[in-house]
């Protein structure tokens, strides 16, 4: 059942700002996709895989995807629901904190249009969907309840990427490298990254909330 504070539609310049962040951010994905396979003249389905041994795919692709349903669907509700609103925004915005604090030397780019795909996925969609979220979203539509949407993606992520590191090897991140740390310290570290993820969550529930206490 839609309640009638979610089926009301967005304001056309709420939709057109998050449908050209879905443009902008699902371009660059497709384009370092494209990239990927002809730099390494690899099958589409395995570089498919390998695409999504990183983080900030999973979370772009979903800032992508969830924009595109806010803008063209025009309403805050199914991939658009507020939950999902302000949990994009937290992963996103992890995403750039992380990136731009402890990873953005280890491996620059080596090319112009990988560099432009570099910051439109660690700089430009971190700072444009947050923005969005902090002054476009229908505000007021967040329950406590809602603390828990935040979790899924980062913990389905881990799963994926330990798998990966165990098959191939390659570990995308150091902090969940359990050939480097071992089980005990990747677990802590893991559990973590949930914690900044819930407690990011919790800080937008209560600001959304503000005005309702």
């Amino acid at each position: 059942m839609v309640t009638p504070a979610l089926s009301r539609p967005l304001l056309p310049r709420v939709r057109m700002a998050a449908a050209g962040i879905a443009m902008l951010v699902g371009s660059a994905l497709l384009a370092q996709y494209a990239l990927n396979i002809a730099e390494r003249a690899s099958h589409p389905a395995t570089e498919l895989v390998l695409f999504y041994g990183w983080f900030t795919i999973w979370t772009n692709t979903a800032v992508a995807l969830i924009a595109m349903h806010a803008g063209f669907n025009g309403r805050a509700a199914g991939l658009a629901h507020p939950a999902l609103l302000a949990a994009s925004a937290v992963w996103i915005i992890v995403v750039g904190i992380v990136y731009n604090t402890l990873l953005a030397g280890l491996n620059p780019p080596p090319t112009l249009p990988r560099q432009i795909i570099n910051m439109i996925f660690h700089i430009i969609s971190p700072l444009a969907w947050a923005g969005w979220w902090l002054w476009l979203r229908p505000a007021g539509l967040l329950a406590w309840r809602h603390l828990a949407a935040v979790l899924p993606l980062p913990l389905a992520y881990c799963a994926f990427a330990l798998w990966m590191g165990a098959t191939t090897g390659h570990y995308a991140y150091f902090f969940i490298d359990v050939s480097l740390l071992g089980w005990a310290q990747t677990t802590v570290n893991i559990i973590g990254f949930s914690a900044l993820f819930a407690g990011l969550m919790a800080m937008a529930i209560g600001w959304d909330r503000r005005k309702l206490a």
